[in-house]
């Protein structure tokens, strides 16, 4: 049985590069897409997953976006919220 916990887990990463404040390009980087070491899940795994789990699979993730994005630092801090709207209790 699951059990809603109220808590909203992200799932995607846009990085959107300027240079001299033209676009160059805009890249949207998935967790449940498969990366390193990480096989693709579906949303429904993602929501399955642990925290302590989904905490891994998100570190794992923003070191590998930061491998691509160089000079990049990617903030995890917004990625697992309180968001009772979206994810009643």
């Amino acid at each position: 049985m699951e059990t809603n916990t109220g808590m909203q887990r992200a799932t995607s990463l846009t990085v959107v590069k300027t240079v001299g404040g033209v676009q160059i390009y805009s890249r949207i980087y998935n967790l449940l897409s498969s990366f390193s070491t990480y096989v693709a899940i579906t949303a429904n795994d993602c929501a399955r997953l642990s925290v302590a789990d989904y905490t891994d699979r998100l570190t794992a993730f923003k070191t590998y976006v930061e491998s691509i994005e160089i000079g990049l630092t990617v903030n995890t801090a917004s990625a697992y919220v309180e968001n009772t709207t979206a994810c009643p209790i």
